[in-house]
């Protein structure tokens, strides 16, 4: 089974260098090892030369960027061309839609799963986007699974059938090919949301710097992430101060870094926290990265599953009906809840997750919820 390591962060605060660290270490455990670049950056952490396909980099390590490249294939641009084609519309309004944010990582995305399906590596280590842009890609692709049945749900056909495939000619057709394609797209990005909800395949690691404002993001982020149940395993800290920095002129920077770190372990626990010494030059090439993997992870296995969440469950009790999503960093002031036909849907921020109910629990007279104990609990009474 493959492994998939995905790691995102604020701005400045390590995540390629990270992730190449990350896949550093898994090939030199002798792991076929893809890293994954949703931007750019990989190259310069690997030191290495980038095309169009994955580059060998060291003995088990391949790499590549899934950014904009022209001489590659976008399999979502290229289908809204055929889309829009079809439908007698402007073919340059493709490249339009395809950069709309969000937008533009359905197609690294599409890409990212061809990899991973096609069983050529053991593990994905993945340079994802920004941790603001990232957090749009949980919904995202629980989109693409929910929507799956409901625009490409399978047609039975009738006995007109074949009279009016006479009479529309080449454009049912065409339009049945087209059709295809989008379902069997939309199917792939609902295949790799599973493969990251599942916590024995991926697990999501987030980097920040030492400062006032990680506390705060990496809460909120491991609680959408939770939300969606995309399984964060870790924190890492980057730019902390060795301890060999031991001028006076670092005392302060020193005393606020120890009170941040503190208090950022004792607000994400039970989640690991790991840092990164601040370096005096960039951490590139695969011998320093393999290194720099070494103190980080402070002897564990990278590969290894760093800590493990409660999953989401659902019991029944009579005619009551129990979900329970575990959102241990989550605050009750910061969530609301909406019922829906389907279920609940839960907002956090400007990021909204559909749960779905059991058929037999749709039929319900009230809802309530709280927020104890770092779960969220919905109770639905008849």
């Amino acid at each position: 089974m493959v492994r998939i390591i995905l790691v995102s962060g604020t701005g400045g605060s390590g995540v390629t260098t990270l992730a190449a660290a990350t896949a550093v270490a898994a090939a030199a455990r002798g792991r076929r090892t893809l890293a994954y670049g949703l931007n750019a950056g990989l190259r310069v952490a690997l030191d290495a030369e980038f095309a169009s396909k994955p580059v060998k980099v060291s003995d088990s390590l391949w790499a590549i960027e899934g950014h904009q490249r022209r001489d590659s294939t976008d399999e979502f641009r290229d289908w809204i061309t055929m889309l829009l084609d079809w439908r007698g519309m402007e073919v340059e309004l493709a490249d339009d839609l395809a950069a709309l944010p969000g937008m533009n990582h359905v197609g690294r995305l599409l890409e990212l799963e061809s990899f991973v399906d096609f069983g050529d590596y053991d593990v994905v280590v993945v340079d994802a986007a920004p941790l603001t842009q990232f957090l749009d890609l949980p919904p995202a692709l629980d989109a693409s699974a929910r929507w799956l049945a409901r625009l490409f749900a399978p047609r039975q056909a009738n006995v007109f059938e074949p009279f009016l495939r006479v009479f529309a000619g080449d454009y049912a057709s065409a339009g049945e090919d087209i059709l295809e394609r989008g379902r069997e797209l939309l199917g792939r990005l609902a295949r790799l949301r599973d493969l990251f909800a599942d916590p024995e395949v991926t697990s999501v690691r987030l980097a920040f710097r030492p400062d006032r404002e990680t506390q705060r993001l990496a809460r909120h982020a491991a609680t959408v992430l939770a939300l969606f149940s995309w399984p964060v395993d870790a924190v890492v800290l980057n730019s902390v101060l060795p301890e060999g920095a031991g001028d006076p002129f670092f005392a302060p920077a020193r005393k606020r870094q120890t009170e941040s770190l503190t208090a950022v372990r004792s607000a994400l626990a039970p989640l690991p926290v790991f840092t990164m010494d601040l370096r005096p030059e960039p951490a590139n090439g695969v011998e320093v990265l393999a290194e720099l993997a070494g103190t980080t992870y402070a002897g564990l296995d990278p590969l290894a599953v760093l800590h493990r969440s409660a999953p989401m469950s659902f019991s029944r009790n009579g005619v009551r009906h129990v979900m329970t999503v575990p959102l241990p960093l989550a605050e009750a002031d910061e969530l609301d809840l909406e019922e829906t036909d389907e279920g609940v849907a839960v907002h956090v921020d400007g990021s909204r997750c559909m749960l779905s109910l059991p058929e037999d629990a749709r039929h319900y007279d009230r809802a309530s919820w709280s927020l104890e104990g770092g779960v969220l609990k919905v109770i639905f009474d008849r």
